[in-house]
């Protein structure tokens, strides 16, 4: 899902409305609303940089790829990650000649390719090469982050609750929206809440604040039961070097 603006821009109940509303990726994602990305983000800086050797596929990516459109014509259902376990299993079973043999058509495309981006990386001036190592840095901590999200939400952080605007947006939305059907409903929508009054956003906002309340009381215990399990890494800065001050004060008074 595309998020509607900057999401990180603000994340208590009470939407701040400048011109028109933000939603978060977040809630965007809870409300199902899919926005286009031009939305989101302004269009990039086209790269200086020349266009780098595509390093080869190892042999089972390349065994994958070339079954893939005939697995999803068998299992037209199937999610890519089920098509990509069916490749696995089929992989598992081809005999070893034929391995052999993209095994080796492996070794001559990386061969050629070792050649290729070492001409490559000769070309690039002292700039481009810091801009790759950035950019690289950069796909690490942005890695390192969606492991962060995917172990908080396994050990079961609770979920923020919607702000006021966002829950008017789904007590009015219509089924089965497609994608620009809901940017159309989604951007109606933020102009219709920018001209309502206090008094008729007030509602929303105050179910958005209770909801808010009972999440930041939910949050506090799960991090108590987080600390309890020696989980710190998933526990707030502020709140780690708060626990760490009381396990201190413990050890004195012992």
């Amino acid at each position: 899902m595309q998020a509607f603006g900057l999401g990180r821009s603000f994340l208590s109940s009470t939407l701040f409305v400048t011109k028109r509303p933000v939603a978060s990726l977040h809630y965007q994602q809870r409300c199902g609303i899919q926005i286009s990305t031009n939305l989101l983000c302004p269009a990039s800086k086209e790269s200086t940089l020349p266009e780098r050797p595509k390093r080869p596929c190892n042999p089972f990516i390349k065994y994958a790829q070339s079954v893939r459109t005939s697995l999803m014509a068998k299992n037209p259902v199937a999610t890519p990650r089920e098509i990509t376990k069916l490749a696995a299993v089929q992989w598992n079973q081809l005999d070893t000649a034929e391995k052999s043999k993209l095994a080796e058509a492996f070794k001559e495309e990386q061969a050629v390719w070792l050649q290729q981006n070492a001409k490559y990386l000769n070309q690039l001036t002292d700039q481009q090469k810091d801009d790759i190592r950035q950019d690289r840095l950069k796909k690490l901590e942005e890695k390192s982050r969606r492991e962060q999200r995917k172990r908080i939400k396994e050990l079961g952080k609770p979920k923020r609750p919607l702000n006021g605007f966002l829950l008017y947006v789904l007590e009015q939305r219509p089924k089965n929206l497609n994608r620009e059907e809901n940017s159309a409903y989604l951007k109606s929508m933020g102009e219709r809440w920018a001209k309502m009054s206090e008094a008729e956003k007030e509602p929303y906002n105050r179910r958005a604040a209770d909801g808010l309340a009972k999440y930041h009381n939910e949050v506090k215990q799960w991090e108590e039961k987080m600390s309890a399990e020696n989980n710190m890494d998933v526990i707030r800065r502020k709140n780690v070097i708060i626990t760490e001050k009381k396990e201190t004060k413990k050890v004195t008074r012992q």
